[in-house]
């Protein structure tokens, strides 16, 4: 059986006018159809097909259609919409990827940009979370070293620089004076690991564009292991890492900066004016709100109509 929500060579069994038939499942010999218009031109009974295997109401389901993101991969997707339960994110197949609430970091509207990892759930579905630093290591492997060239994801400013995941196996620092102008959310790029620390934790810088590691799987559909998974969700002062490159995140993360600027509290909330708010943190009441709400939902901050407070006193 060829694992669920990765992109597999599969064989064409058979063909009739409408498409074929590409068996998923060896031991069983179960197929699934695809339709004729995503055939490669020539392909025959015995021709192999790059499908994208998934669930669809409990149904195997093939589609030759490239996804934006197969399962262990990062990628920024846009917000198609929302459900009872979760958002929908477009994949670039006719199934969107579905974003829980519980694994969202904010509250997003139709056309924000997300970053998240696609994972599979207990019935083997395709699913995303914006809480991703869990399955990356937060050291890299022993088989990396400085000055090895490496596939960086950007996801989180901090007040260090920019994190990034390298190779979708470990997290690295790119420092605020390496940071290239204009990155954004989710912009994947070449980079090089120029220190691995005594602590383990690793710094990367940019690098002109060529091969990575492995050029096969740069950032898509990669396996990483969830070591160091305790370690990952909160940084020092016990706070989610939550100032994300997604859809608001560039706001909170400026809420953030304003609040350690006056000693980590200020007596403008939620319930000022637009005009206070704007000369307050430079942004709109309505990018003050969903920014905030991130941060309150993250335990960042604590919020209120008349004053807004780092959580735990933190600076």
């Amino acid at each position: 059986m060829v694992p669920f929500g990765r992109v597999s060579p599969l064989p064409i069994v058979s063909v009739d006018e409408k498409g074929c038939f590409l068996r998923y499942d060896e031991e069983s010999g179960a197929s699934a159809f695809i339709p004729r218009s995503q055939m490669p031109e020539g392909a025959g009974v015995g021709s192999f097909v790059n499908a994208l295997v998934y669930l669809d109401d409990g149904r195997v389901t093939l589609t030759a259609k490239r996804p934006r993101v197969e399962a262990g991969g990062l990628a920024a997707l846009e917000v198609k919409g929302a459900g009872r339960f979760g958002y929908f994110l477009d994949n670039g197949i006719p199934k969107e990827l579905f974003l829980p609430f519980s694994d969202s970091v904010s509250e997003h509207e139709i056309g924000d940009t997300v970053l998240v990892y696609c994972r599979l759930d207990h019935e083997n579905r395709m699913c995303a979370t914006e809480y991703f630093e869990k399955f990356f290591r937060t050291k890299a492997p022993a088989s990396f070293h400085e000055g090895d060239r490496v596939r960086l994801f950007p996801y989180a400013r901090t007040r260090l620089g920019v994190k990034c995941v390298a190779d979708l196996r470990f997290t690295a620092l790119m420092h605020s004076g390496s940071v290239p102008e204009g990155l954004r959310p989710g912009k994947k790029l070449w980079g090089i690991i120029s220190r691995i620390r005594a602590d383990g934790l690793t710094d990367v810088i940019p690098a002109a564009s060529g091969p990575a590691r492995d050029e096969a799987q740069p950032l898509q559909g990669g396996s990483p292991e969830g070591a160091d998974r305790a370690s990952r969700s909160k940084d020092s002062r016990g706070v989610h890492e939550v100032s994300r490159f997604g859809a608001g995140s560039l706001d909170a993360e400026a809420v953030m900066e304003v609040l350690r600027a006056h000693g980590g509290s200020l007596s403008v909330g939620d319930g000022a004016s637009p005009a206070e708010i704007e000369k307050t943190y430079h942004m709109s009441k309505g990018r003050f709100k969903k920014a905030a709400g991130g941060l309150l939902k993250a335990g960042l901050i604590e919020l209120s109509k008349t004053s807004v407070r780092i959580a735990g006193g933190g600076e």
